[in-house]
């Protein structure tokens, strides 16, 4: 799995950065079971299944929002009942821009990668981007030939056209000029 590192990369297929060590859990299973888990793997997200078959996903967020904050136990809630669902897929061809720009319109941060019907791995975009968390509209939505800006929706032909666009409008801190993401 790489991280994405320069606006080249957006034509890379998604399998390049995808997790493949994802963890699924069935429907019936605890929010504890699944979080001492969830630690015990490092991981931020598990895929929750019925009968094997992959039907949605739960992250950190949905315990901390749908369990802890509405003052739910998580010895008796079961993650189907938190889970977001259904799970939105992408294939392990599409281009990473395809898949950035599907985040951005379904306003998720991962992506389950299928072929088919099978779960080839989990696409994130904390692994596109590193540790970008400063803001939650941070990646223009990409399109054949233009980028379009997170903030406004004004249309460019090229990122660097975009990022003076941003710099000079919204942010000034030229984030998305730099040749390498280092944000």
């Amino acid at each position: 799995m790489y991280c994405m590192r320069s606006w080249e990369d957006l034509n890379e297929p998604v399998e390049k950065y995808m997790a493949t060590d994802f963890l699924m859990v069935e429907a019936d299973a605890t929010v504890r079971e699944v979080a001492v888990n969830m630690k015990s793997h490092g991981h931020t997200s598990v895929l929750v299944a019925k009968g094997g078959q992959p039907i949605g996903i739960v992250t950190e967020r949905d315990i901390l929002y749908r369990v802890v904050a509405e003052g739910r136990d998580p010895n008796n809630t079961k993650v189907g009942e938190i889970m977001s669902s259904p799970l939105i897929t992408i294939g392990p061809n599409a281009r990473l821009s395809e898949a950035i720009a599907m985040m951005a319109s379904r306003q998720v941060r991962r992506l389950v990668v299928v072929r088919g019907r099978k779960v080839l791995g989990v696409l994130t975009l904390m692994a596109l981007v590193g540790g970008v968390t400063t803001r939650t509209s941070i990646l223009p939505e990409v399109e054949r030939g233009a980028v379009s800006c997170p903030y406004c929706g004004a249309r460019f032909k090229t990122p660097q056209e975009l990022s003076k666009h941003i710099d000079n409008v919204h942010i000034g801190a030229e984030i998305l000029s730099r040749r390498s993401m280092e944000w």
